[in-house]
């Protein structure tokens, strides 16, 4: 799309009328967030940036602006201005929409990877468990499991490239990196979507295994603000625990009058049981 589709100037759009996007939209937000954001806005007035809409046949629908609409909602508004653009394909508008979204600190991984994944899945017309699929192989040719790449998945592997290129920073080798977000704990996955962990932290917790432990330590890195080198000697620990260790017998002998007798102290009843076998034979 070119820059001229976003040049016009705002407009006043009736929020009734505006929809959710039908592809991609932001999984993962916190209320406390939407009411700092409509403070913000309520305590200078006015919304700073106008949110992008595509006109579709029953009114618009939002391509960016997620926080800034819900906020002024809550604000009561009855009207938000609004960049209106036309000529606008879902490839294209999950493109800005998601653009907009990498580029914000604040969207946590999980919806950035599922994100990232729904817009090659629309671009290559495949299911995104297929795209999953497909990077999986990917990862184990790179790994070494597989040995020869076929050239059909060759030339997808070239085009998902040339696709994740649009977004910025973004590789097939981050994406493949990314599969392990699908194995968290749910927990954890709370947590990360929550902004109170980052991915590497995500990774470490979830080695954890136990949920009882998983959930302690999460409390712990909230509540203590542990690093991620932290985090790694803890689970470390919890792996390779301290072995006490164990008390031996201890024995004391005394000679009285030609009798030698034997004080044992931190003894077994096993270890009894052999000393008492070991005296009837003698």
């Amino acid at each position: 799309m070119s820059k001229e589709s976003l040049s016009g100037q705002s407009v006043e759009i009736d929020i009734s009328k505006i929809s959710d996007p039908k592809v991609h939209d932001r999984k993962s937000f916190s209320d406390e967030e939407i009411d700092e954001l409509a403070q913000n806005i309520q305590s200078t007035n006015g919304l700073l940036q106008p949110i992008i809409v595509r006109k579709v046949d029953d009114g618009y629908e939002r391509i960016a602006g997620f926080r800034r609409l819900e906020a002024v909602k809550r604000l009561g508004w009855s009207k938000i201005p609004a960049i209106v653009v036309d000529d606008v394909d879902d490839s294209e508008a999950m493109l800005m929409m998601l653009s907009e979204n990498i580029q914000r600190a604040d969207l946590n991984p999980y919806d950035q990877t599922v994100g990232i994944l729904e817009y090659i899945s629309l671009s290559l017309k495949m299911d995104i468990e297929d795209v999953k699929k497909l990077l999986y192989r990917f990862r184990n040719i790179d790994n070494g499991v597989l040995k020869q790449i076929d050239d059909k998945s060759l030339k997808l592997r070239e085009q998902m490239e040339e696709i994740t290129k649009r977004l910025g920073n973004i590789s097939v080798a981050t994406l493949i990196n990314r599969l392990k977000i699908f194995s968290l704990s749910e927990h954890i996955l709370k947590a990360l979507k929550k902004g109170k962990i980052g991915y590497s932290a995500a990774q470490e917790i979830n080695k954890a295994g136990d949920p009882k432990r998983i959930v302690d330590l999460l409390k712990r890195v909230e509540k203590e603000k542990l690093s991620l080198r932290e985090i790694k000697k803890i689970i470390k620990e919890q792996k390779n625990p301290t072995k006490k260790p164990k008390n031996k017998p201890f024995y004391t002998l005394t000679d009285e009058g030609g009798w030698v007798s034997i004080t044992v102290e931190n003894i077994t009843a096993e270890q009894i049981k052999k000393l008492e076998n070991f005296l009837k034979k003698l």
